[in-house]
């Protein structure tokens, strides 16, 4: 609730200010790699952690300074897995330990922009300080965990709600006829308070034999893209676009990004689950993908194809005595897709720079997940302590080794794409996933206050989807190639 107030007036400051003359707003996103140190007690080189590439978005409400100088004041989410995918590589019948992701991690960000101005093109770099939130479900989960490994308690634990940031991050601004521009740069975070640790036990033919340590602090590097719009082109005076920016090259481009004719196309976002959980955890409910195409564009009809990827958790909730959840655990998986698209276009205006239309897609699974090695996992042990009285619980997982399922489910929805630089388009899409087969089936088995319980945990990739994408018509490429051997 909190950071919902949070939100609301970090948005309200903004658009009370964005249509001054020295402003800008920008959104962004793309690939992120989080980092944090990982220790094996007893020491084992054969035990290797995984890190997962993962995502990062925001926005950012920018004041003007001075001729160079602006303060870039940003609200930004960012996923780290903390301890994910660990595997022994040298034997078969050790567990897989399936660690703990947070989607959309928050954080606050305060910086001092300067700006190197160009005529179309101008370059940045920002130094700033940050703000982070670690997710109230660790304080949860963490307090109580009993068990331990020479000296290590067992389990996840908050060590600090609040973590604190030093960031840096430079980059490119490509400037379209009114002063609005694309945005693509590189940012790395530097975590200064560790605010989780994770003691991840190993089992070797069912013994305890290794304890692993993470730790996180916030730390990641990011790769951005996004857009960004000044304040001054919504006023009333600013309408008339600077006619410096109007060129032969220009005209040509806009002709040929609107002809029929290959594209390249790069997009992702998140999705939000149709087997909704229900808790007060949200990334229990949502989950990512993105998909690389190439497509052809003939009339006003579209065709794509290319490789996708949906990251997805299984994640099961033990509801007792009234709670749901008393306790929750989840294990991560990604099914590689190749995409199958047909898109419709609808133009809006005479220079048809804005397109809406339907969308339609099939998607072929790669991936087989009853081929995958068959694995068994502690589901947790611990206890939780809720309206002062305390469940005691212990329980494992493990695969089904006879799992077989289906390799393709469909999607359909709207999108809208805008043209930008008179030569590409930015899109969003809205659109849901259906008659996804459950990729991942998992048997759990749990002992609560002495009550056995036994369940199935099924995931599938079924729900609604919000995508950002970016879209570069191949013409206007070799136009540019054409126009540099001329010279």
């Amino acid at each position: 609730m909190r950071q919902t107030f949070f939100i609301f007036f970090f948005f309200l400051a903004v658009t009370y200010s964005f249509a001054q003359e020295k402003s800008a707003f920008e959104f962004y996103g793309g690939p992120s790699q989080a980092f944090f140190p990982t220790e094996v007690f007893p020491s084992n080189d054969y035990l290797i952690t995984s890190n997962p590439l993962s995502w990062h978005i925001g926005i950012g409400y920018l004041k003007n300074l001075g001729t160079n100088w602006q303060l870039n004041a940003q609200l930004e989410f960012f996923k780290r897995h903390l301890g994910s995918g660990t595997r022994a590589s040298f034997v078969q019948d050790t567990v897989v330990i399936t660690g703990y992701s947070t989607d959309g991690l928050p954080l606050i960000a305060l910086g001092a922009r300067y700006n190197f101005h160009g005529l179309k093109t101008s370059y940045f770099i920002q130094p700033g300080l940050s703000v982070i939130k670690s997710p109230e479900f660790l304080n949860q989960y963490g307090i109580g965990n009993k068990g331990s490994f020479e000296g290590f308690p067992l389990g996840l634990k908050s060590l600090n709600d609040i973590g604190f940031g030093i960031r840096v991050e430079g980059g490119m601004k490509i400037y379209n006829q009114r002063r609005n521009y694309f945005l693509i740069g590189l940012r790395y975070q530097k975590g200064l308070r560790v605010m989780d640790q994770m003691n991840a036990p190993v089992f070797y033919n069912g013994d305890l034999s290794h304890v692993i340590v993470a730790k996180s602090r916030g730390t990641y590097l990011g790769l951005f893209a996004g857009y960004g719009i000044n304040g001054s082109s919504w006023g009333k005076g600013e309408r008339e676009l600077p006619r410096r920016f109007y060129n032969e090259k220009m005209l040509q481009n806009h002709e040929l990004a609107m002809e029929d004719g290959w594209y390249f196309m790069l997009y992702g976002g998140g999705r939000r689950k149709e087997e909704f959980k229900k808790n007060d955890y949200g990334y229990s409910n949502s989950s990512g993908q993105f998909q690389a195409v190439v497509g052809f564009t003939r009339n006003q009809f579209s065709f794509e194809t290319g490789y996708g990827n949906f990251s997805a958790n299984n994640n099961y909730q033990f509801n007792y005595a009234g709670y749901e959840p008393l306790f929750m655990n989840w294990y991560h998986y990604s099914i590689p897709v190749i995409p199958l698209t047909f898109k419709y276009h609808l133009a809006i205006n005479n220079y048809r720079t804005l397109r809406i239309g339907p969308s339609f897609s099939g998607f072929l699974a790669l991936k087989d997940q009853s081929k995958e090695q068959f694995w068994t996992s502690p589901g947790g042990r611990g206890s939780v302590t809720v309206d002062d009285k305390t469940y005691e619980y212990t329980g494992i997982e493990f695969s089904d080794p006879d799992y077989d399922h289906g390799r393709t489910f469909f999607n359909a929805g709207v999108f809208a794409e805008i043209l930008v630089f008179n030569s590409s388009f930015l899109t969003l899409k809205v659109s849901r996933n259906f008659s996804s087969p459950d990729f991942s089936r998992i048997y759990v088995d749990y002992i609560v206050d002495g009550n056995i319980f036994q369940f199935v945990s099924t995931s599938g990739l079924n729900g609604y989807l919000l995508d950002i994408g970016y879209k570069l018509p191949l013409k206007v490429i070799g136009n540019k190639e054409k126009l540099l051997k001329k010279k």
